[in-house]
């Protein structure tokens, strides 16, 4: 997500409220996470070998990246060309130009937060988490604005448990059977966006009594389409979680229990985001 539009209400935002902070809070709670995952820090190379014996299988939960993709912005899709190829130099390489946020991609805490988290520096033990998935298709398919709120969370809960502490919660409104027409962006005639994502609150609720490491969403923009405050932007980066957009075959995990996401992002030098392969490891049945 990021586009002129965004700069503008981010801007207007700043003017009234000051350069947001990630709060002392969210500091405390990252740095508990990155220390839990340190001590988990075994656990990497047994996930690894238990999906060699065949104990874990891979979801690929990223939509390709190409030039038709549907974009935050029309006009802000990649573009690709032949740099070298094979015939001409006995090698092949493309050369591409894109905007980070594009595509299946992360928001790390530098996207909105000045002086937030940027992608080379964040802890990567916080880049491997339990996956959630909560699903609003029903109400998404009634009403396109809607949102995750609390009473979802809550939902998902007395069906299933707590939300474990350091999981991503995962978005799953059915928007990704869109993907890539335009129907996607779903904008009205004054260009207004119209797509479900996370209420401020939901996330609010999720960093502070569920201690997560991130959100996502099977949408342009973890905020709704509609959003002109980006409260679940602010509330996510803001307490130096991340995000991730543009998710794709949730259903493949959704229930799941034991569902890994691994956060499969380059380490951009300077970044607030880019590009990443989101991938899920599910326990074989």
């Amino acid at each position: 997500m990021c586009s002129p539009e965004v700069a503008k209400v981010v801007s207007e935002r700043i003017a009234r409220e000051g350069l947001p902070q990630v709060t002392r809070r969210g500091l405390l709670k990252a740095g508990g996470l990155g220390a839990a995952a340190a001590a988990l820090g075994g656990f990497v190379p047994r996930v690894a070998a238990q999906e060699m014996s065949g104990g874990y299988s891979v979801v690929d939960l990223s939509h390709v990246f190409g030039e038709n993709m549907p974009t935050y912005t029309p006009g802000e899709g990649p573009t690709r060309e032949d740099f070298v190829t094979v015939e001409a130099n006995g090698f092949f390489i493309q050369y591409w130009t894109l905007y980070e946020h594009s595509g299946t991609h992360s928001d790390f805490p530098a996207h909105f937060i000045a002086d937030g988290a940027t992608v080379d520096s964040y802890d990567p033990g916080l880049l491997l988490a339990p996956a959630v998935v909560i699903n609003i298709a029903e109400k998404a398919a009634e009403n396109p604005d809607a949102m995750v709120e609390p009473a979802d969370l809550e939902a998902w809960e007395a069906a299933n448990g707590t939300i474990p502490e350091g999981a991503v919660v995962l978005m799953n409104s059915g928007w990704a059977a869109r993907w890539p027409n335009e129907e996607y962006r779903n904008a009205d005639a004054d260009g207004v966006q119209h797509y479900p994502g996370f209420s401020g609150e939901a996330v609010t609720w999720l960093i502070e009594e569920r201690g997560i490491n991130g959100i996502g969403v099977d949408t342009l923009s973890l905020d709704p389409g509609n959003s002109a405050t980006f409260d679940a932007h602010y509330a996510t980066l803001g307490a130096g979680k991340y995000g991730l957009e543009n998710v794709a075959n949730l259903d493949a995990i959704e229930g799941v229990a034991g569902a890994m996401i691994v956060v499969g992002i380059p380490r951009w030098e300077a970044s607030g985001g880019g590009p990443t392969r989101v991938l899920a490891l599910v326990p074989s049945m």
